[in-house]
């Protein structure tokens, strides 16, 4: 029987792994692009501004999904000892 940390270590992990494996189609889905600034766009075409607006949108939202991921993580070796 897993103790209610065991699962609260499982359940925070597989939200933040979800969100990184997700997040090309969460991104598309919410348009986090069109919020990202580029400060070189003047240097760039309009393909690749638009590129590195995705990129930099999706690259964010798999940064924070592993900061989430993380404390569970850390949970998960603490009860598993």
């Amino acid at each position: 029987m897993m103790s209610p940390l065991e699962i609260l270590s499982l359940v925070i992990m597989a939200a933040g792994f979800a969100t990184v494996f997700a997040s090309k189609a969460i991104v598309k889905k919410y348009d986090l692009d069109k919020k990202q600034t580029c400060e070189h766009a003047e240097e760039m075409s309009v393909e690749e501004v638009e590129e590195y607006k995705y990129n930099k949108a999706v690259i964010s939202l798999k940064m924070k999904g592993m900061v989430l991921s993380i404390p569970g993580l850390i949970l998960f070796i603490i009860c598993f000892r």
